[in-house]
Parts: structure tokens; sequence; C-alpha cells
């Protein structure tokens, strides 16, 4: 016995939720209700067309401009209503069960995700994980900026946390846990004894495959 704790890390989209994104279905409820003004998707739009050279995470992960400009107090009450009608469709409790078996076991439970917090606080989770690490979005003049404000969890930043969460937690990574289903996770999972590839991504599912990770679909 090392006499370090074990930690079980779980990623978000399509490893606890059953939509490949948590937000795309915010906007698609945002949509459908009409909350969305036109002008907020055309601000989408011409942030996406440029900042898509540097990548579909510039152009996509970090496009918050849906909500630029839009009070924070009135976007909290989109998010309960987008709770009310959505929260049992949204989490796969199959793969919630996996959260519940290290919880039981005394093991700390971590959520790392590129996220919006507002949406991660809406689904209540603070009994099940001890620590939560979200994206959080910029606020001026008690409205949101559309952009985001310090570190956005994707890809290295979710490795480099990792790192610092095994030094401050004293974390046995050879014998923790780690859930998650991109191939831009690959890295952190790779830190772990146990990677567990969750609805993985093609290229995700074969690097599982040829470092016998174990696999769920």
């Amino acid at each position: 016995m090392t006499g370090k704790c074990i930690i079980a890390v779980f990623d978000l989209d399509r490893t606890l939720s059953v939509d490949k994104s948590l937000e795309s279905a915010f906007i698609r409820h945002l949509m459908r209700t009409g909350r969305i003004k036109a002008r907020n998707l055309f601000r989408s739009l011409l942030f996406f067309a440029g900042k898509i050279l540097k990548g579909p995470h510039e152009a996509i992960k970090k496009n918050k401009m849906y909500l630029k400009g839009i009070n924070t107090s009135l976007v909290s009450s989109w998010v309960e209503d987008f709770m009310k009608t959505h929260r049992r469709t949204l989490i796969s409790p199959k793969n919630f069960q996996f959260v519940k078996y290290h919880k039981d076991r005394g093991h700390i439970t971590i959520l790392i995700s590129g996220t919006p917090g507002i949406l991660v606080e809406g689904l209540h989770w603070d009994s099940w994980f001890d620590r939560i690490y979200t994206t959080r979005l910029e606020v001026a003049d008690a409205a949101y900026t559309g952009h985001i404000k310090g570190t956005h969890y994707y890809g290295k930043s979710k490795t480099d946390l990792v790192m610092r969460l095994e030094e401050e937690l004293d974390a046995d990574l050879s014998n923790s846990f780690c859930y998650a289903d991109s191939i831009h996770d690959v890295k952190m999972m790779s830190l772990f004894g146990h990677p567990v590839a969750v609805n993985p991504d093609k290229r995700l599912k074969r690097f599982a495959l040829g470092h016998h990770w174990e696999l769920i679909e």
C-alpha cells in the first residue's frame, strides 16, 4: 500500500452525457424557444469565420458569441428552464453508474470539462464530485461578453490540471481511473493506470484497442 489516494476523473460530453455536447443541446433549446436573436447567431458565425484557420478548438469550442450582451440573470433563467425540461434525458444512467461506483469506494471523483460552468451547475452534481473544473464565461456590466475567462479545459489544459492534482492530492495515478471519449483526451488518459474510453471517437477507439484500454460503447 502506498498511502496515496485513488482518483477517478471524468469528462462530460459523450462520456456522461447522452448528447455529443451538453452546450449544443442548450443552444438548440434556445433556438427552438426563440431566445437567441439573429444578431447573436451572426456574431457566432463571424467568430467562427475569423478563428477557423487556427483550428476547430478556437472556432467552435471557444465560441460563446451566442450569449454576447445577454444579462447573466436572464441566461440563468434559461438554464433553469432547459434543465427543468431536459435534465432526465441529458445524462446516461448507465455511464453515470461509474461515478457512483467510485464514490461508493471512497475514491476522489473529479469532473473536468470544457462545458460552461453555468450549465454544469444546473446539473446539481456537488454531492457526486469532490472537484469540478469547468469553463468560466467572461462577464462585464452583468452581461456575458461572448468570451471565455481563464482556462478552457480541453486537450493539454486537462493534462496539465491532472498533473497538478496528482501532486496536490498525493494521488496514485497508476491505480486511478480516467473516463473520456475524445482523442484530444488521450494524453490525459495515458497518465492513468486505468484509462477507460467511453463512446470513443474513431481515433480514440483505435488507440484504445491498440493499447488494450477498456472500452465502453
